[in-house]
C-alpha cells in the first residue's frame, strides 16, 4: 500500500503565514493587543495582521515567530518550561524561550517545539479548539491540538515592517 505524502510549506523570511489548527482556526494575538504579555489564542481567520506571522531563521529548522501587527515574538510566559506554560507576545530579547523548531509530520502538518522547554510542543489548553482557546506548551501527545498547518499568505510583503 502506498503512503500518501502531503507537500510541506516552505518557510521563507520575506513572507507572512497563518498558523492553523486542525479545524482551520488560526493563532492570533487576543484583542489585537500589541503590548508585551498579550495572550495568544485561536480564532476564526479574519485575514488580519494580528493573525499573521513571519518566521525569522535562528538556526537549522529553528525560528523566532514574529507577529505582523506588533513585531513582537511568540514567547513562553515567565520563560516557563512546565507543561501548561502559556504563550504570550513579547519584544525580541534574543532569548531561547522565543525560539521554535518547526518539525514536519508525514501528514503535511508541523509540530512547533520550544527550543527552551525540552522540545515541548505548542498545544491548546484543555485540548481546546473553539474561538478563544489559549495556547500553551505540553509534552508531545497524540491528538490534533499539537498539529499545525503553516500557510503562506497569497501576497508577498516585507516581513520586516
Amino acid at each position: 500500500m502506498a503512503t500518501k505524502k502531503i507537500a510541506q510549506t516552505v518557510i521563507t523570511e520575506d513572507k507572512f503565514y497563518t498558523i492553523a489548527a486542525a479545524n482551520g482556526k488560526v493563532v492570533e494575538v487576543k484583542d489585537y493587543n500589541t503590548e508585551n504579555g498579550a495572550q495568544i489564542q485561536l480564532w476564526d481567520n479574519a485575514n488580519a495582521e494580528w493573525q499573521q506571522w513571519s518566521f525569522v531563521r535562528a538556526g537549522e529548522g529553528v525560528y523566532r515567530i514574529r507577529n505582523r501587527a506588533s513585531g513582537k515574538l511568540l514567547d513562553l510566559t515567565m520563560t516557563g518550561t512546565a507543561n501548561g506554560t502559556w504563550l504570550h507576545l513579547w519584544e525580541d530579547v534574543g532569548g531561547t524561550s522565543q525560539m521554535w523548531t518547526v518539525e514536519p509530520t508525514p501528514a503535511g502538518t508541523v509540530r512547533l517545539r520550544s527550543s527552551w522547554a525540552s522540545g515541548k510542543c505548542i498545544d491548546t489548553v484543555g485540548m481546546g479548539a473553539n474561538d478563544g482557546a489559549i495556547l500553551q506548551i505540553w509534552q508531545e501527545a497524540a491528538g490534533d491540538d499539537q498539529l499545525w498547518t503553516i500557510s503562506c499568505l497569497l501576497y508577498t510583503s516585507d516581513a520586516a515592517d
